[in-house]
């Protein structure tokens, strides 16, 4: 049976390229798809011609071409990722931090209650924590672009562990339902409530900016078993 050339392989390679799919692990997913397809077409007709074989499977994707392949893949790594997040989470309810979180809920709604002197604090410290949000969404951007350089390929898992799933943000959160909830209930539930989402806030970004982060070599591993990752 004729099989693909290495420079036919590379071909597909640098195809699914100019048709926009920036991820390799996606990008080898497509070459194998196509390859597998063509090689099928020779079983039939080995002198059929490689390019024309390749532009009659890339029509089977339709209009949008590879698009709905990368968002639907898109759309499960970023499923994984919040399953990773939940995971970590989880930790944070078994002994013994689940005693540092218990005690951070009561810390800062007792702040809350004490009216202008503990909004102060509190305010000062989700400030910082969010002056500290867009450093580590910064730092952790600037190691993406750099991965890139390096390495000449991206994997999409790495890019949402990288951009923390477009989660980071959330630290704006308890502002937010400060805002809605502040005038609807009583002040001692609302304190209760924002020292909720103030601890939630704080583990979260802690997940998602250093401990996802640190573990980013080895859930890849966990993930791509078939490819030879370069160390990240």
């Amino acid at each position: 049976m004729k099989n693909l050339s290495a420079e036919q392989i590379e071909r597909l390679y640098v195809f699914t390229r100019q048709h926009y799919v920036e991820y390799y692990d996606v990008q080898t997913e497509l070459v194998d798809h196509l390859a597998t397809a063509i090689e099928k077409h020779w079983q039939e007709d080995p002198d059929q011609d490689f390019e024309t074989l390749l532009q009659k499977e890339f029509k089977k994707f339709g209009i949008f071409g590879f698009s709905d392949v990368v968002e639907e893949r898109q759309q499960a790594m970023q499923k994984r990722y919040f399953q990773l997040v939940k995971k970590e989470a989880f930790q944070f309810l078994k002994l013994p931090k689940v005693v540092i979180v218990v005690f951070s809920i009561w810390l800062f709604s007792y702040l809350l209650l004490q009216k202008e002197i503990g909004v102060l604090i509190i305010g000062s410290l989700v400030f910082a924590e969010l002056i500290w949000v867009f450093y580590e969404l910064f730092r952790l951007q600037k190691i993406n672009k750099q991965k890139k350089k390096e390495k000449g390929r991206v994997y999409l898992l790495e890019e949402i562990l990288l951009k923390t799933g477009n989660v980071g943000t959330l630290g704006f959160m308890p502002l937010y339902w400060f805002w809605i909830i502040e005038k609807s209930l009583a002040y001692e539930y609302v304190s209760i409530i924002l020292g909720f989402l103030i601890t939630f806030s704080f583990i979260l970004h802690y997940i998602v900016f250093r401990i996802l982060p640190a573990k980013k070599e080895e859930i890849l591993h966990r993930v791509y078993p078939e490819m030879k990752l370069e160390k990240v």
